[in-house]
């Protein structure tokens, strides 16, 4: 046996179950495509919640360049617009190729880079994960392997968690991570989303960074390729010539900068384990489907994983009746969180003119403002969320009802 555990995937949910494992003295090997630092396509916000879960992040963010934003600015599809500021940072601007390279440099396990997975083997007693090293085909077994290796995940669809097609699963995010002195925005102290819904696109972004600008648009799989393939960039180009003409950003775009990647946005799948498997991160579907961030929900489960993992390798036992202890804690932590982030994303697609309705009543109304940003940049919980609703919001809707029936009556 080479390993006890085979990580496969060494972003940020493979390098936190590899540094976990490490910890827990189980032999681990990390597996990846590419050799970090790597360039990774996303648009490297992540909740401010990351340094309260994971304490040790905060203490390795000055290694690399990090930008703390505490304004958002939200528009709807007709235009309207709301500007929040907080008294604290919201979300944290980094760039991948220098955040998951740091994360990676924390896991106490064997890296093997540059290897491109391709199969995976259960046995009875062991899993065998085959790769090309370099280009060379390479064997590795193990007890359990931990598949994170992105949404393409090859461990999940050779383990049979991962079936059928994946257009309505799925959304393509289009994005370019461009310097300052190429392109800027104007507010390089606030995030912009815009909600389209259909269109020319789904959503938009612009994540100012410390030295960079990251923006981008997004789609829903199955309506880009119904009604929008072909074109990336165009699309891509229409955004940054919209706020260019805006006067929001400042330069010109730089296509080689320019990537596109898939994007899960229907939850966890049904299972994220099995015998001798688990999945985490984007392999197992854990992205919000309202906010589209991962990285936070990649590093919980990635931890989860780990700790399931190391507790198979002391009972010696991993079969699903073991590793559903996994599912459970993932569940307990940020299932509801994820579920619910399905059904919001869900139900303002069905009809646009509620997000128009949403962003208008926040415009006018500062508490619910606050708690509409709080809970898009991942800061509110969604219980947090319903309540602050509750308090905040129905007595707003009640007076504005009551407002319209009085000017009727007028």
């Amino acid at each position: 046996m080479d390993y006890e555990v085979i990580v496969v995937g060494g972003g940020p949910a493979g390098a936190t179950a590899a540094k976990f494992l490490g910890q827990s003295g189980v032999s681990t090997l990390v597996l990846d495509k590419s050799a970090f630092p790597r360039e990774k396509p996303c648009g490297g916000g992540i909740s401010a919640r990351v340094v309260q879960r994971f304490p040790y992040v905060e203490r390795k963010l000055p290694a690399i360049a990090t930008h703390w934003v505490s304004k958002v600015y939200f528009e709807s599809p007709d235009g309207s617009a709301v500007n929040y500021e907080s008294g604290q940072p919201l979300y944290l601007m980094i760039r991948r190729v220098e955040f998951d390279h740091m994360l990676l440099s924390l896991a106490r396990a064997d890296i093997q880079a540059n290897a491109l997975v391709r199969k995976l083997s259960i046995e009875p007693d062991r899993v065998i994960v085959s790769a090309d090293v370099d280009g060379q085909p390479r064997d590795y077994s193990s007890r359990i392997v931990i598949g994170c290796d992105g949404a393409n995940s090859v461990i999940a669809r050779a383990a049979g968690l991962r079936a059928g097609r994946a257009q309505s699963d799925f959304a393509i995010d289009m994005m370019e991570e461009t310097p300052f002195d190429s392109l800027s925005p104007r507010e390089r102290d606030r995030m912009h989303v815009y909600y389209r819904i259909q269109g020319q696109y789904g959503y938009g972004y612009v994540f100012p960074k410390s030295q960079h600008v990251n923006l981008g648009v997004g789609f829903k799989l199955d309506y880009y390729l119904s009604a929008l393939r072909g074109r990336h960039y165009s699309y891509h180009s229409t955004f940054v010539n919209e706020l260019k003409s805006r006067k929001l950003i400042d330069g010109d775009s730089n296509e080689q900068n320019f990537r596109a990647f898939p994007l899960p946005i229907s939850g966890p799948l049904a299972r994220t384990y099995c015998d001798r498997v688990l999945l985490a991160g984007d392999a197992g579907g854990f992205v919000n489907a309202f906010t589209a961030e991962g990285i936070y929900y990649a590093m919980v489960t990635g931890e989860h994983a780990g700790r399931a993992a190391a507790n198979a390798v002391r009972a010696g036992r991993f079969d699903a009746s073991q590793l559903c202890q996994y599912e459970q804690c993932w569940q307990h932590e940020i299932g509801l969180e994820l579920q619910k982030s399905v059904k919001i994303q869900r139900l303002l697609m069905a009809d646009a003119t509620r997000v128009d309705r949403i962003v208008r009543a926040a415009a006018r109304n500062p508490a619910l403002a606050e708690t509409l940003a709080r809970y898009a940049t991942g800061a509110l919980s969604h219980p947090q969320f319903k309540r602050a609703l509750i308090a905040r919001a129905l007595p707003f809707y009640i007076r504005e009802k009551m407002r319209a029936a009085a000017a009727l009556m007028l």
